[in-house]
């Protein structure tokens, strides 16, 4: 395919925790740059970030904010990058879709949408007294009208699963041809130490078993990381010597625990290079790229009902029966005792992995693009 010009807006600057929003939109600009396309990320001006992956141009935009710290400052943020894209620009990505229409007319424009922000505005609403009601129903209104705009200038919209793709086309009458499920694109960690190298540097004896929990963010409660540390407690007893890795969050000194706090791309990567096993059991309900991360590391990856993977296959994950500690450490300790199905789980969920690649999503736009 020859080179093109190809702006993506983004929502922040190149992070340096691989799970943070802006991460997908950086993914797509590096596989962009991988295929030869000249890329340039556009995105609101505002604390400096990680390093600008080689071959990318950066292009922080100041934006006056009228309501910061809103779903709408998002919008204002439309109005302002709509202006500068690149007039040669051939396409232009939006990831997320977000609100407010980029009044794109030359360029092909193509969005993805991880979720729908009317839902998630009425699932934050509560009570309160009439005109806080009748404020958030005019907000509501506005929120409502940004995120069709946003939409409906799509040439094509990529959805994270089939109930989003129903749902931003029953509420907005989206065209449905227009509209694609698609596995959301999750980075790259960076390349990890061999085996050997990570569980030196971890003090972790190479003949023991070693279960890492990666949090999805900062917040040990949101993480699961006290039912993690309650299972891996119950199965100690029985594996003599066994670690558990805590990486991404603070995390009490507790014996047979390695905790690895800081939440950047290597040190995840570190803690997925020790492990034979991985526990991802956030208690919020959603798609966790910790469990993609893992598998594509060759753990053996134990998910919670809450983690929202489409179209899993089976064998490549397993998923306890409840989030009682007790339940997840019957399955923790079926894969601690058995090396071999360990491997083989992780060699189902490396497979299954291969889905979520950025390059994948690049070549479902082209599809949509029809080839072009």
């Amino acid at each position: 395919m020859a080179s093109r010009t190809v702006d993506l807006v983004a929502i922040g600057p190149p992070p340096t925790d691989p799970f943070a929003p802006a991460a997908r939109a950086w993914a797509l600009a590096r596989a962009l740059v991988r295929r030869g396309d000249r890329v340039s990320v556009l995105y609101p001006e505002g604390p400096e970030g990680d390093r600008v992956p080689e071959g990318v141009t950066a292009l922080p935009i100041a934006v006056p904010l009228r309501r910061p710290g809103t779903p709408f400052a998002d919008a204002e943020f439309a109005g302002v990058v709509g202006r500068r894209l690149h007039r040669e620009a051939a396409l232009v990505l939006r990831e997320p879709a977000g609100l407010g229409a980029l009044g794109v007319r030359g360029p092909r424009l193509i969005v993805f949408a991880h979720g729908a922000e009317f839902l998630e505005f009425d699932a934050a609403a509560g009570g309160g007294a009439f005109l806080d009601r009748l404020d958030r129903w005019r907000d509501r209104r506005s929120l409502h009208r940004l995120e069709r705009a946003a939409l409906s200038e799509a040439e094509a919209i990529f959805c994270d699963g089939p109930a989003l793709l129903e749902t931003l086309q029953t509420e907005y009458g989206l065209p449905r041809e227009r509209m694609r499920v698609s596995l959301p694109p999750v980075p790259d960690l960076p390349a990890g130490p061999s085996r050997a190298e990570a569980r030196g540097s971890l003090g972790i004896p190479p003949d023991v078993p070693a279960v890492v929990v990666p949090a999805f963010s900062d917040r040990a409660e949101e993480n699961g990381l006290a039912l993690a540390r309650e299972a891996f407690g119950r199965i100690r007893a029985l594996f003599p010597g066994v670690r558990l890795i805590l990486v991404g969050a603070t995390a009490t000194a507790e014996p047979g625990t390695v905790g690895l706090p800081r939440r950047d791309g290597s040190s995840f990567a570190l803690a997925f290079s020790a492990a034979d096993v991985a526990l991802v059991i956030p208690t919020r309900t959603g798609f966790d790229p910790a469990a993609v991360f893992a598998m594509r590391a060759g753990c053996a990856t134990i998910a919670a009902a809450t983690v929202v993977l489409p179209a899993v296959p089976e064998g490549a994950v397993r998923v306890p029966v409840s989030a009682d500690a007790g339940d997840v450490a019957s399955v923790l300790a079926e894969l601690v005792a058995d090396p071999a199905a360990c491997r083989e789980l992780g060699a189902r969920g490396r497979k299954y992995a291969q889905g979520f690649d950025p390059e994948r999503t690049l070549a479902e736009v082209d599809a949509a693009l029809g080839g072009r």
